[in-house]
């Protein structure tokens, strides 16, 4: 019979530059590069998928693995949960890689029984604790290993051909250059799986431009499909951005699951309006 084990957490610690965050909606704010880092507005994320086991994994074995996060104007919250089936009985480890720095973060450990089964949870109402300061937007990968340090599965959140299902959603303010604080807007990012490929779109809505200017339209700091877009005489701007060709992305080996930016540059290269999400 199944039971519900409980989790030991281990502490940890993080580096300060993936926790510096600024706020301010006047300041000027750098792009932290990092997905639900200090962000002005709401983001959300969803996902589940069957961990690949290694080749150390034993034969039958299995981890199902889902994550719920959310971001509320730089506040996160997140439940992360296991289940595992045909297991060696023991302690196993649950580590994350993150995608800003690629350092490797611990977040806990839990034992398996005799009958190889276990279902874990960090964070949420009831599971062990997150390490302090933990974003779970920053995750990269997942992965479980054993008493010995042998990782036997391990779980891809940029890699979304390995989900079973992953959502992500975002509203966030749109944030003014140091040339034209007068600009603002909002940007809405949308993200899902369609048969193994990510789908949705990026879109912002801007004002306080300069009016009738071609400007550059960059993801990540990365020049995106939609290369250019032309401000109206009252200096308004619409965009938006999905997917192109076979890859799925929106820029340079970019799906909308790795965005964690969108730029707005005039021709000289002058930051005009940000988002970061």
């Amino acid at each position: 019979m199944k039971t519900k084990t409980n989790c030991k957490f281990l502490t940890v610690s993080l580096l300060a530059s993936a926790i510096s965050l600024s706020l301010g909606l006047s300041a000027v704010r750098a792009d932290d590069d990092v997905e639900g880092g200090g962000i002005e507005g709401s983001e959300s994320l969803d996902m589940d998928a069957a961990m690949t086991p290694t080749a150390a994994a034993p034969a039958g074995s299995s981890i199902q693995v889902s994550l719920e996060a959310e971001d509320d104007n730089g506040t996160n919250s997140a439940t992360l949960k296991l289940e595992t089936q045909g297991l060696l009985a023991g302690i196993y480890s649950v580590s994350v890689a993150l995608k800003s720095d690629g350092s490797t973060v611990a977040i806990g450990s839990f034992t398996v029984d005799n009958e190889g089964e276990a279902e874990i949870e960090f964070g949420g109402g009831e599971g062990a604790p997150f390490p302090v300061n933990f974003n779970p937007f920053d995750i990269a990968t997942i992965s479980v290993a054993d008493a010995n340090g042998v990782v036997r599965f391990t779980a891809s959140l940029t890699h979304v051909s390995t989900a079973a299902s992953m959502n992500r959603f975002a509203t966030v303010h749109a944030i003014p250059g140091p040339n034209d604080l007068n600009a603002a807007g909002t940007a809405v990012l949308n993200a899902f799986l369609s048969h193994k490929q990510a789908k949705g779109s990026i879109q912002l809505s801007g004002h306080g431009l300069p009016p009738n200017t071609q400007l550059m339209v960059s993801v990540n700091g990365l020049i995106a499909n939609v290369k250019k877009v032309n401000t109206d005489k009252a200096g308004n701007v619409r965009l938006k951005i999905g997917p192109k060709g076979k890859t799925g992305t929106v820029a340079s080996g970019l799906t909308l699951f790795q965005v964690t930016s969108l730029q707005l540059t005039d021709k000289f290269g002058n930051l005009l309006l940000s988002s970061d999400f």
